[in-house]
C-alpha cells in the first residue's frame, strides 16, 4: 500500500502550526501530496541549515525599505503641498504683471488714436497751382509786370494805376497796391524798366 493511499494518523500539533496543518491536509486530499512534500522538504532544509535567519535578514531589509518608501513618500507629499503655495504665489505674480502690460498697452492705442485725432483735425494745406512737391510750401516768385497786367491784377483801369502812382509817394503806391492785391503783393515801379516788380 503507498503513502498516499495509508489511513490518515492523529498527531498532536502544536497550537500555532494547527493552520498549517490544515491548509496541508486540504492540499494533500486535492492530490498534491507531492508538491506538499517538497515544499516541505525546502522548508526543513533551510531551518535546519540556519539560512532562516537570512531569510529574517531579508524580511527586515524588505520591511526598512518599506517604510522609508512610506517615509518618502509622505515628505513627497508634504513637498508638493508647500511647493503649491510658490507656484499659486508666482502665478498671481504673472497675472498681475500680463494685467499691468494690457493696461499700458491699452495707454498706447488710446494716445495713438488721440494723435490720430489731432492729426486728422489740422487745416490741410492746399497743394500749389502747379501740384508740383517741388513748389510746395515755397513761394511763388512773381515776375515784374506792365501797367496793363497790374491793372487787371488789381481790379482797376490803368489809368487809375497811373494816377495813384503820380500822386503819391513811393511807400503809400506800394500800400495802396497791397491792399487790392488779392495776395497781399505790393508793388512798385521801375523808371528804368517801366514795369512794375512785386516786394514781399
Amino acid at each position: 500500500m503507498s503513502d498516499e493511499n495509508k489511513p490518515s494518523q492523529m498527531l498532536r500539533v502544536p497550537t500555532p502550526l494547527i493552520d498549517a496543518v490544515r491548509e496541508l491536509s486540504r492540499l494533500h486530499r486535492q492530490g498534491k501530496t507531492s508538491e506538499v512534500l517538497s515544499g516541505l522538504d525546502d522548508l526543513i532544509f533551510t531551518l535546519d541549515d540556519g539560512s532562516a535567519s537570512s531569510q529574517n535578514g531579508v524580511y527586515q531589509t524588505i520591511s526598512s525599505i518599506c517604510s522609508r518608501l512610506d517615509n518618502l513618500e509622505s515628505q513627497l507629499s508634504g513637498s508638493e503641498n508647500s511647493n503649491e503655495v510658490p507656484s499659486t504665489k508666482r502665478l498671481n505674480d504673472l497675472e498681475q504683471k500680463i494685467d499691468s502690460i494690457n493696461n499700458r498697452l491699452t495707454q498706447f492705442a488710446e494716445a495713438i488714436m488721440q494723435l490720430q485725432s489731432n492729426i486728422n483735425n489740422q487745416p490741410r494745406r492746399g497743394k500749389s497751382y502747379y501740384g508740383n512737391s517741388y513748389n510746395q510750401g515755397q513761394p511763388v516768385k512773381f515776375q515784374p509786370i506792365t501797367e496793363e497786367s497790374l491793372a487787371s491784377r488789381l481790379g482797376v483801369t490803368p489809368e487809375t494805376i497811373r494816377k495813384e502812382r503820380e500822386s503819391q509817394p513811393a511807400p503809400l503806391f506800394f500800400a495802396w497796391s497791397k491792399r487790392k492785391d488779392t495776395s497781399g503783393i505790393g508793388w512798385e515801379f521801375n523808371q528804368k524798366t517801366n514795369l512794375y516788380h512785386p516786394i514781399t
